[in-house]
């Protein structure tokens, strides 16, 4: 058990990375969006570019964060059932429900990883005052997609040899 515990934790350094990077990318976007109302407003000359910027930041903040808060046991859980079963099945409908969840996401990593390699052939660029590359945007969606998986089915060996996640608690209902 501790060495998956260990993993669990090596890999959750990986993801406080991810984190992190989103959170940049947040304060970014916030900056910018900030300037942009100011020079907007004060000298009546908008940053070209925001709105392209913005819309191409947002996948980052969104899709890098997700396996993150997995780790933490950050998303928003319902135990109205779980909660009344006997520890075993309550164990055995978590081990159920994270590898659900890393099937569900490795459907959608795959077909992410597909349309970022589509993007990449075509030479999809964004369109409009400034222009650049959307294969990056959607590779890191698949990334971030692709980092959720592999925390769900470390989730599923954690939960299954006996252990416990961040919140464990909430299904206990204290």
């Amino acid at each position: 058990m501790p060495i998956i515990l260990r993993f669990r934790a090596g890999f959750g350094r990986v993801l406080t990375l991810c984190g992190l990077t989103a959170g940049i990318a947040l304060m970014a976007v916030m900056v910018l969006v900030v300037a942009n109302v100011f020079m907007r407003y004060v000298f009546n000359a908008p940053i070209a570019g925001t709105l392209e910027m913005t819309e191409g930041a947002l996948p980052i903040i969104v899709f890098l964060s997700l396996a993150m808060t997995q780790y933490e046991g950050g998303h928003i859980k319902v135990v109205l059932l779980t909660r009344a079963l006997p520890p075993r099945a309550r164990r055995a409908a978590v081990v159920f429900a994270m590898l659900a969840g890393a099937l569900l996401f490795a459907w959608a990593t795959y077909a992410g990883w597909r349309l970022a390699a589509k993007s990449y052939a075509i030479g999809e660029i964004e369109r409009g005052s400034i222009r650049y590359p959307l294969w990056p945007i959607k590779g890191a969606i698949a990334l971030g997609m692709a980092l959720l998986t592999v925390q769900f089915l470390i989730d599923a060996a954690v939960v299954a040899l006996g252990g416990h996640l961040p919140d464990a608690n909430a299904e206990e209902g204290e």
